[in-house]
């Protein structure tokens, strides 16, 4: 079986390039915790910094969503990367509090300009010249990230080990200016439209109104957005802040973290591609529905953990459904997201998703602070039902 369709590669090898190359150097996610925790930061502001990048991205997602719309999307993704390459390249230098808050607040603010700008990029442009690319797209690309990753764990933790933790952000840098240079080979499907002539401000305050009220009238993407906010607080509250210390506290050396980067990137290569067999087109919402369940599932699973091998187990199933979903999320989206909105609705989804991190990182240290990191993890399952109840609701078309 042929990886890329004819004619795929010729159009997307920037994208799938970008997808793949810069991420063997994105080992940052890995080490960030026991970094922050190396230069002295309690687990408590950890959680705050990492809370930081959403808070910021809360205040600009839309109106750079909006700039995307109105003047481009590529130039916006790349305006992006370089913000975010320039911050992860400065923390290599600080390592007081507060100026690494604004660092991150500077690498929240870059990610805006492209959350939703790469993906109405590259949609656009699929739908443009052959929309049958699009199923396959994500799929492909979500597992050829997740291989990359894969090798990153491994190149990370000899570079980790080679020169200590602060290299990661030197490393993670020059991942951007990788990313930077492959799109820049890549075509864009933009129309300038007619009202864009107008003053940069009315036209991002127009797009901005008309993708927030297309969202919240329609009757798929208003509860889509809902299960997505709720799916959003259980990620904050089952993810490495609750893992790292409770794997830890299960005997698990600081080294190790890079090759167990390794084994959750794998479960993301292999995923999209047999979760992506299991249905046909039109089917998504219940890849949605099935994947969270069984998550939920497994994170309640989480009180009979008695040691290493099945906290191992849990967390690459976990993992696992975390990423074969991924793709009909994206799909199922866009099903319902009209072209000239594109990134501004795009960017309506991730500021939701900013919001709940503002909140939910934060939470998560205080509960692991509080009543543990087994029972914290165990309410992120619990957090996911409602989440179950508004998949299965929903509709699958419009």
């Amino acid at each position: 079986m042929k990886l890329f369709e004819k004619g795929e590669w010729k159009l997307l090898w920037p994208f799938y390039v970008e997808g793949f190359v810069p991420y063997l150097l994105h080992f940052v996610w890995i080490f960030m915790i026991l970094y922050f925790t190396e230069i002295g930061f309690s687990l408590f502001q950890t959680g705050i910094l990492m809370a930081i990048t959403p808070l910021f991205a809360l205040f600009f997602e839309i109106p750079t969503g909006a700039f995307a719309d109105v003047y481009g999307r590529k130039a916006s993704v790349i305006l992006g990367y370089f913000l975010e390459g320039s911050g992860f390249l400065a923390l290599f230098f600080l390592t007081d509090f507060y100026h690494v808050v604004g660092v991150m607040a500077l690498i929240g603010f870059g990610y805006t300009f492209s959350s939703g700008a790469k993906d109405a990029w590259v949609t656009d442009l699929i739908k443009h010249k052959k929309e049958d690319f699009l199923h396959g797209y994500f799929t492909k690309l979500h597992s050829l990230k997740n291989l990359a990753i894969v090798g990153a764990g491994f190149i990370g933790a000899f570079i980790v080990k080679m020169f200590g933790l602060s290299i990661i952000w030197l490393v993670g840098g020059f991942s951007f200016l990788i990313s930077i240079v492959a799109l820049l080979f890549a075509e864009e499907r933009f129309v300038r439209r007619e009202h864009q002539r107008g003053s940069f401000f009315d036209n991002v305050k127009k797009q901005t109104g008309a993708s927030v009220g297309y969202s919240k009238k329609h009757p798929v993407l208003f509860w889509f957005f809902s299960a997505m906010a709720i799916m959003s607080l259980a990620s904050s509250l089952t993810g490495m802040l609750s893992w790292v210390p409770f794997l830890t506290d299960l005997g698990l050396p600081e080294h190790m973290f890079g090759y167990l980067g390794s084994a959750m990137a794998a479960t993301g290569i292999f995923a999209p591609l047999l979760v992506s067999k299991l249905y046909t087109k039109g089917q998504e919402r219940s890849v949605l529905l099935y994947a969270t369940i069984l998550q939920a599932v497994l994170l309640l699973a989480i009180f009979s953990v008695g040691g290493l091998g099945l906290a191992f187990l849990i967390l690459l199933g976990f993992t696992f459904l975390e990423h074969g979903e991924f793709p009909a999320g994206r799909v199922y989206f866009h099903r319902f997201v009209p072209s000239r909105l594109r990134a501004t609705v795009g960017s309506v989804e991730s500021m939701i998703i900013a919001v709940i991190g503002i909140i939910g990182l934060p939470l998560a240290g205080w509960l692991v602070d509080s009543i543990g990191a087994q029972y914290t993890i165990a309410l992120s399952g619990i957090v996911m039902i409602p989440a179950a109840v508004i998949f299965y609701s929903l509709k699958d078309k419009e």
